[in-house]
């Protein structure tokens, strides 16, 4: 008898799971009262989910406000709820170790959305890839070589690729209002372009060629507008030997840096130690990974403001 319950509710709870993996736009009509819910990983997809789809949708991030993705762990509760979601916006699960786990665990393909999986794998550098103005020496000894920089929504030539992505899924999905969501589609890559036109100029004959950031999260920027980055800790927020730390406060003080990128989800503990022995100013970066802490309940942000407040750290480390 024991054994025969056991059979049951293993049953049960199996049936439970596939229904939570099986949502389907046909199920439900689409309306302003009836949104698509989805999840996405970084806050420039949240932004770009919610920009196309509009009133449409519900979009959230994983992360929290100012959380070191570096070392986020997805929660039970995350995880049910993107499973009971109708859409899961990540870049892929061989550069995101967070969206891997939580996509290996849906068994229902029309869900995962890996916006980055149609990238020319010639477009992705590897984390050995980066461009460091004083050569090889900055090179931190716990880099994988063979892993991607996965800050690939830092690119606004990429994003292009990304938020067509998430506007043919959308209309995929809710093909009734592709009107609607073409349209918001269409300015969203108009603000994109304007955010790489503000780029090319702040880029052309600058000041300065090199910015110093918390850590090495400008990778895709850096080549793409041909100005070199130094990371103060990892791609994967490795802190730096002693010997690099040195080498650092050294580069800083040779070429006459005057400003030190701060990024919002990064430890400044070591960055400050280089802004002490350096007299560098501190200046705000936002990665787009999370929002800053400060702006947890403001709903105003989006990937064109954030970036525009990179644009003019950028302008002022690169030019001032």
């Amino acid at each position: 008898m024991k054994k025969s319950l056991l059979i049951i509710a293993v049953i049960v709870f199996s049936v439970t799971l596939t229904a939570c993996n099986q949502n389907t736009k046909q199920q439900y009509k689409v309306s302003t009262s009836n949104k698509l819910e989805i999840y996405t990983t970084v806050f420039a997809f949240q932004s770009f989910a919610k920009d196309i789809g509009g009133k449409y949708v519900n979009v959230q991030s994983l992360y929290p406000p100012g959380a070191d993705t570096h070392s986020y762990e997805p929660t039970q509760r995350n995880m049910i709820d993107i499973a009971k979601s109708d859409l899961f916006i990540y870049s892929s699960e061989d550069m995101d170790p967070v969206a891997k786990k939580i996509a290996s665990s849906i068994t229902n393909e029309q869900l995962k959305l890996p916006v980055a999986d149609a990238i020319n794998h010639e477009e992705l550098l590897a984390t050995g890839d980066h461009n460091h103005e004083h050569g090889d020496e900055h090179k931190h000894e716990h880099e994988e070589e063979a892993g991607k920089d996965p800050h690939v929504w830092l690119d606004p030539k990429l994003n292009k690729q990304f938020t067509k992505t998430i506007k043919d899924e959308l209309v995929a999905k809710d093909p009734k209002h592709s009107a609607y969501y073409e349209k918001n589609y269409r300015k969203l890559n108009k603000d994109i372009d304007q955010i790489d036109r503000q780029l090319k100029t702040i880029t052309t004959n600058p000041k300065r060629d090199t910015v110093i950031i918390s850590h090495d999260s400008i990778g895709y920027l850096a080549r793409r507008y041909n100005f070199n980055q130094v990371g103060v800790t990892g791609m994967n927020n490795e802190d730096p030997s002693q010997q690099e730390l040195m080498e650092i406060i050294k580069h800083v003080k040779e070429t006459q840096q005057p400003y030190l990128l701060y990024e919002q989800n990064i430890s400044s503990k070591i960055t400050d130690v280089i802004k002490k022995e350096t007299n560098t100013t501190p200046v705000p970066f936002n990665n787009l990974t999370t929002l800053a802490p400060e702006d947890k309940d403001n709903n105003n942000v989006s990937y064109q403001s954030i970036m525009h407040q990179n644009i003019d750290s950028l302008d002022k480390a690169l030019n001032n």
